[in-house]
């Protein structure tokens, strides 16, 4: 398990129950914020579920639709505890998007922070022939600068589970709230009574950025930072009695948030982890879930369960849900996975239930019934109807946290030992001779090509690896039972230990849990111009250097085939760029 140079390897590594008023900033127009005054919560504002709208979308034709949104900061109490977060148009999370397939999405970003630059990345969402519009700073954008705007513009060729997020790597605002979801519906009849979002994830009562530097500290051992609480769609309870001396914490009690369903309804739920590190598994006791898709993906149905995980950060899963006993309440019961906590926080509270429908969280006795769970690592996809091809070529990677001398002794995120850092003019504006040395891109080639990439863990957590720009086939995951199990396609001696790829049904997704001290492998059709962000999605591992890119299709050194893209990149950085010549780019690229 080591290489030809000495390293150390880390293990991978509002809402008041009082009258108190808080002032917070809402949208009243392009850089015109004004206060306005936080009401004291009442009992349905601690209500959780996200209602979706099918009925609006799946029977119209594909439209233009267009969203502004500003970005700003405010105090809120998502579980008790006072933090300082990120509001789009005043909200937290920020407001979803419902969309049909093939709607043209045109969102206008205005930065209203003081100090702060921003961008969105839109997880999941293919983006094609819109690479300049995939929000990955250092990649494909400069970031928006405070009291600027950028407009994103791009058509919506998918139906599924989405959601966008801040997406600067250098920084890490996700974990301070900085996202929100987004749905797309497929055209045709509704199958479900009802559909509701769930933004499920961990959270962490100190601010991110002091979070990230007590990880890339020389005193850290690389363990990951264990979060104080979870959220779903920003809200969540914390117990102010298990607040440390060590860390303390503005808290007020607060009733635990509640789920408004009717259980003589089938639902279609969504489920999105945007948490920072953690896992999650959900159980909903008196009810029967049955897995229909991931990341948007159909999948072979499960059998009807009342439990299923683990999601892992990025991904997201879609479940048809129905009632054992409608005449009786139920719970829902978070289960944050504890594979990261290598340090315990004994503040946290890492399972958590939630009432359904009975705000006062009574739950009947019999509901207390078997747990029959579904393991989404054994989901498999739909029979495709021929094999895949076989690749052109292969891309091999190896994946760690490593603490070096030559860097500090600061854990610090490596693929293939190089550590990213994003560069001041985005790759897209540059010709390949002008990258540094902290990028890490190969070339899929000039013509649309099936690709392996094959991504070896080197650490003895897993990493959640999500690729932009395309959806890939999971042909085979293995977790390392003696020592480092790596796979190398190049060694023939070496045969795969996860045995024979599954190129018949596999999952498609676009995130992918890699095994700790194993390895998995991936297929996708690269075909999507541009250059595409691959990273860990723990967003400390992601922040400390776990990210490289792919190039797909132009020339190796001479750019790209449709020059515009870098064109509108160029344009914005420079400061000449402008939203109606967005538009004209965008007619030319047939958006």
């Amino acid at each position: 398990m080591a290489w030809s140079h000495a390293f150390s390897l880390a293990g991978s590594l509002l809402i008041l129950s009082t009258a108190l008023l808080i002032v917070q900033t809402f949208w009243t127009g392009p850089g015109v914020p004004t206060l306005v005054a936080e009401h004291a919560v009442s009992a349905a504002e601690r209500r959780i579920e996200i209602l979706l709208h099918p009925q609006d979308h799946v029977l119209r034709p594909a439209d233009s639709l267009r969203h502004v949104w500003n970005i700003t900061s405010g105090r809120k109490v998502p579980d008790g505890v006072a933090k300082d977060v990120f509001l789009i148009n005043g909200q937290f999370p920020g407001p979803t998007i419902e969309a049909r397939s093939g709607d043209v999405l045109e969102v206008e970003v205005w930065n209203s922070l003081a100090d702060e630059e921003v961008s969105i990345h839109w997880h999941g969402l293919l983006m094609r022939g819109a690479n300049h519009m995939d929000g990955a700073t250092g990649i494909t954008q400069c970031a928006i600068p405070p009291g600027a705007s950028y407009t994103y513009r791009f058509r919506i060729e998918q139906e599924g589970t989405f959601w966008y997020e801040y997406h600067a790597h250098s920084d890490v605002q996700r974990s301070d709230g900085l996202y929100g979801g987004l749905v797309v519906h497929p055209p045709g009849a509704i199958q479900q009574d009802e559909e509701i979002l769930l933004l499920a994830g961990d959270w962490y009562h100190r601010p991110a950025g002091e979070v990230l530097d007590a990880f890339m500290d020389a005193k850290s051992d690389g363990s990951e930072p264990c979060p104080d609480s979870l959220l779903i769609n920003g809200l969540g309870h914390f117990d102010c009695s298990r607040a440390l001396p060590a860390f303390p914490v503005d808290c007020s009690p607060s009733d635990m948030p509640w789920i408004q369903m009717d259980t003589r309804k089938t639902y279609r739920v969504r489920v999105a982890n945007v948490g920072a590190l953690t896992g999650i598994s959900i159980t909903i006791p008196n009810a029967q879930i049955q897995v229909t898709h991931f990341d948007g993906q159909r999948i072979t149905a499960s059998p009807p369960v009342n439990s299923v995980g683990v999601l892992y950060p990025g991904e997201r899963v879609d479940f048809i849900l129905s009632w054992n006993r409608p005449e009786e309440t139920s719970q829902l019961i978070i289960d944050l996975d504890k594979e990261n906590f290598q340090t315990p926080n004994l503040a946290l509270s890492p399972t958590q239930s939630f009432a359904i429908s009975d705000p006062k969280g009574q739950f009947s006795s019999s509901n207390q019934t078997e747990i029959t769970s579904f393991n989404l690592q054994t989901a498999q996809g739909l029979l495709l109807p021929h094999p895949l091809p076989e690749p052109k070529s292969f891309v091999v990677l190896y994946s760690a946290i490593q603490i070096l001398v030559h860097e500090h002794n600061i854990p610090m995120g490596f693929i293939n030992r190089t550590h990213w850092k994003k560069q001041p003019q985005p790759l897209l504006s540059l010709g390949r001779e002008d990258w540094n040395s902290y990028q890490l891109v190969p070339w899929t080639g000039p013509e649309p090509a099936w690709i392996d990439i094959v991504i070896n863990n080197m650490d003895v957590t897993g990493h959640p690896f999500h690729l932009h720009g395309t959806t890939f086939y999971v042909l085979s995951s293995y977790r390392g039972k003696s020592g480092w199990d790596y796979f190398n396609p190049f060694d023939t001696s070496k045969p795969p230990k996860g045995g024979a790829y599954n190129v018949i049904n596999p999952l498609e997704k676009d995130t992918v849990y890699v095994p700790p001290l194993g390895y998995v492998v991936l297929r996708f059709r690269a075909d999507n111009e541009g250059i595409w962000m691959l990273h860990c999605h723990v967003l400390w591992h992601q922040a400390s250097g776990m990210s490289m890119a792919v190039q797909v299709l132009g020339d190796e050194h001479a750019g790209f085939r449709d020059h515009r893209m870098g064109e509108v990149t160029r344009e914005y950085c420079s400061g000449t760029y402008s939203p109606s010549h967005l538009r004209e780019v965008d007619k030319k690229l047939a958006i």
